[in-house]
């Protein structure tokens, strides 16, 4: 992979659900391990499949291989620095907000194989195109995405069943789609890859996400946040392009006044709080809170408070429980309130 040069969001997302690759990006964050100790630690997979990930993980700059002269030859494997230790601390702070572990701590094998499903997801479009509200199998067909109505069907019913996306029926007895908490969360994780692609993978001056993927992240993961004390108000994030100089992605939001946040189409004519900011502002306000703050014209409360409440839902513990999201599309909506500690 060149050093992880080429590595795109899904493909980093697929790295890490693929075999023992996440078991063993875990193992290492512990501590160097020598080949043998890498084997033992990387519990349920042979060593030439420990072997084979390993390489994977070196090729894509995240792991080295220090090599100790003499007969035998000992290897020692460890995080690379600093790229292969944040990918490992951001896997960590996701995992521990939102994949299963099992009793012993570890990430289950479903939860890794879950990452590739995100990646799939991610990669398909369909997350853009049901922010803003559910859609039948036929009018996701009808979209602009190369795939046929039999494509679209089979995958969003794998979806569904990965539970990243709700099947209801509507009116009609007709089956129709929803993005659930579960997808809405995995944007912690999409913000996350794009900032490390930002800072380890792609040029200097690079984003790491684009305008439009950024605008999506925050589409997706904004109906999570619930403020009541701001109801009936509404906000507009601006995402422009290096420099500042233009505006190549937009999102605009109301708060009902159950103080969900409903992300819509815009212009809205008139808003409480505007923010201009490119991505790395607005991604970095999602992965850490807006500790520097968001340059914004209005009620300056606003867009800090949406921020500040996404930050803590996204990264604390999934209330086990916990309902699928709201379809994030002003109108009516039946779906439980959402609660978290």
């Amino acid at each position: 992979m060149g050093g992880g040069s080429e590595l795109t969001i899904p493909q980093v997302l697929r790295l890490l659900a693929a075999g023992a690759s996440g078991v063993i990006l875990m193992a290492l964050g512990e501590e160097p391990l020598r080949t043998m100790e890498l084997t033992e630690r990387v519990r349920g997979y042979t060593p030439r499949t420990v072997y084979r990930y390993s390489n994977r993980l070196t090729d894509a700059g995240v792991i080295e291989r220090h090599e100790e002269v003499g007969v035998p030859s000992k290897v020692t494997h460890s995080l690379s620095e600093p790229k292969g230790r944040e990918l490992h601390d951001l896997v960590v702070a996701y995992a521990s907000a939102s994949l299963t572990r099992l009793p012993d701590g570890t990430i289950d094998a479903h939860a890794w194989g879950s990452l590739a499903m995100l990646a799939d997801l991610w990669e398909s479009g369909l997350i853009e195109e049901l922010n803003l509200g559910r859609k039948s199998s036929t009018e996701l067909a009808r979209l602009e995405h190369g795939l046929s109505y039999h494509q679209v069907n089979r995958r969003a019913g794998l979806f569904a069943r990965g539970g990243f996306l709700r099947e209801d029926v509507v009116p009609g007895n007709r089956r129709a789609y929803a993005l659930t908490e579960q997808s809405r969360r995995g944007m912690a994780l999409i913000a996350g890859i794009g900032r490390w692609r930002r800072r380890h993978v792609v040029p200097e001056g690079a984003s790491g996400l684009t305008t439009r993927e950024a605008a999506v992240v925050l589409r997706t993961a904004l109906p999570l946040v619930s403020l009541p004390e701001h109801s009936g108000k509404a906000l507009s994030l601006a995402i422009v392009s290096a420099g500042g100089e233009e505006v190549t992605g937009s999102v605009w939001a109301t708060v009902g006044s159950d103080g969900k946040i409903r992300c819509c189409e815009g212009p809205l004519p008139e808003v409480d709080e505007h923010a201009r900011e490119e991505v790395p502002a607005f991604v970095d306000a999602v992965l850490d809170g807006p500790r520097s703050g968001l340059q914004t014209e209005g009620d300056e409360d606003l867009v800090r408070a949406c921020f500040e409440r996404l930050h803590s839902i996204l990264w604390n513990a999934w209330p086990a429980g916990s309902a699928a999201t709201p379809e994030g599309v002003a109108g009516g909506d039946d779906s439980p309130e959402l609660s978290y500690g």
